[in-house]
């Protein structure tokens, strides 16, 4: 096994042409990783921000709700049931959405 091994490197070593393009291939696909990593993790930061930037420690809502954005109003009779519950100091509804403007200019 050793003497295949060191025929393998030495074959590998020898080309210059053939050992620069894998150390390129290598080095591309590990910044190829990186880079997607990088960005679904900057994803899922900016998709979680309005959850975690209100600092509650546990939310009450709809189960048809999928993501913040969709807004289901629960009826006035869970938000008692919440507030009586032990451990709650204080329970609000929560609504998020976005506001439109129109300029003078007309944008």
């Amino acid at each position: 096994m050793r003497g295949v091994l060191k025929i393998a490197y030495k074959l590998l070593v020898n080309d210059n042409g053939k050992f620069a393009a894998l150390l390129i291939g290598i080095t591309f696909a590990v910044f190829l990783m990186i880079q997607v990593t990088s960005m679904f993790a900057g994803m899922m930061l900016k998709a979680s921000a309005t959850v975690t930037n209100t600092g509650a420690k546990m939310w009450v809502m709809d189960r048809a709700v999928t993501n913040v954005a969709s807004s289901i109003p629960m009826p006035d009779y869970v938000l008692d049931a919440v507030r009586s519950a032990a451990g709650v100091k204080y329970a609000v509804p929560f609504s998020s959405g976005a506001g439109l403007a129109r300029l003078r200019s007309g944008a």
